[in-house]
């Protein structure tokens, strides 16, 4: 097999900078939620002077827009208490699954916010909340919280096109790759979009996405082993494009059952470019830090779960 071949891998920071001269909205996957080996990559990323002279805005997941202002101060160097901080992930719409938690989303907040203090005004990078509005106190039931998250894609979608096209800044979205997909499976769910699909249905070709290359997915490990840490394959190309795309998602369940996602479709169907960040015996995942709930604040966390159908927490994880 030559899925590796004439050059189709290149530096990931070279080549997010070259996207962007060609184009203001890319979608940069993480592999999985709380996964190190990533944030180890956006770590290196942002330090890199190119990438800081060429970067306006980020998007994160992680971030509720309920608390933008709190993001602001604390991104553009104001003293903000950790305590307020956590505001935006513990009430955003996820705060369910602890996603935001894990230390590697403050440690991408602080680095962009230590950044900043050698930025020019001008020239400071801003991060925005991606996750959509939400009053966990008006959440009584299950339908009301699907209401709202029926926007997850939806809002951030709106804010990279408001920002990439409407204002012609270049935009970095930090999501799962199941937020970045280039086409809709409806038999996931029928009216199922994704960030990608409405800014490219509004703009045609206008966002390109990156997701993170797991080897042990594909059983290739052996023809990657060589690669370099960081590198970008064009999936366009590269013959790793011709993958299967179905072996990418895990089976999701909906109100039909068990689906299988994207089967009959290639891997370029789905994304442009893969990120290899090590092999995947290697990723490690970050463990979720103890003894940062209050009584009352887990108590409003279990609330929160049972009316979307999970488990309470063990108090152990406290």
């Amino acid at each position: 097999m030559t899925y590796l071949t004439n050059n189709n891998e290149m530096d990931a920071e070279e080549y997010i900078i070259r996207i962007f001269q060609s184009g203001n909205i890319i979608g940069l996957g993480e592999g999985e939620h709380h996964l190190e080996n990533s944030h180890k990559f956006l770590q290196k990323m942002f330090d890199n002077k190119k990438i800081q002279k060429t970067i306006d805005v980020v998007i994160v997941e992680f971030a509720n827009v309920d608390y933008q202002d709190i993001l602001d101060r604390y991104i553009f160097g104001e003293e903000v208490h950790i305590n307020e901080l956590r505001k935006i992930w513990r009430e955003s719409t996820q705060c369910i699954g602890r996603f935001g938690e894990g230390i590697v989303y403050f440690e991408l907040l602080k680095k962009i916010r230590d950044i900043n203090t050698t930025l020019p005004e001008n020239e400071k990078i801003r991060v925005l909340g991606g996750d959509p509005s939400i009053d966990w106190q008006s959440i009584k039931t299950r339908e009301d919280y699907l209401k709202v998250i029926a926007a997850r894609d939806t809002f951030p979608a709106g804010l990279a096109v408001d920002y990439g096209i409407n204002q012609s800044k270049k935009v970095l979205l930090i999501y799962s790759e199941f937020h970045f997909v280039k086409i809709n499976d409806k038999r996931f769910y029928q009216e199922h979009h994704t960030i990608t699909t409405v800014v490219n249905s509004m703009h045609p070709g206008a966002m390109k996405v990156i997701a993170v290359l797991d080897p042990s997915t594909f059983h290739i490990e052996e023809l990657t082993k060589n690669l370099p840490h960081y590198s970008i394959i064009d999936l366009k190309t590269s013959e790793l494009g011709n993958l299967p795309a179905e072996k990418y998602f895990k089976e999701i369940r909906n109100k039909d059952g068990t689906v299988i996602l994207f089967e009959g479709y290639k891997i370029n169907n789905l994304f442009d470019y893969f990120l290899y960040i090590g092999p995947s015996e290697s990723w490690k995942r970050v463990d979720f830090p103890k003894a940062v709930f209050s009584d009352d604040e887990w108590g409003e966390l279990n609330r929160r779960l049972k009316i979307v159908g999970f488990e309470p927490l063990d108090d152990k994880l406290k």
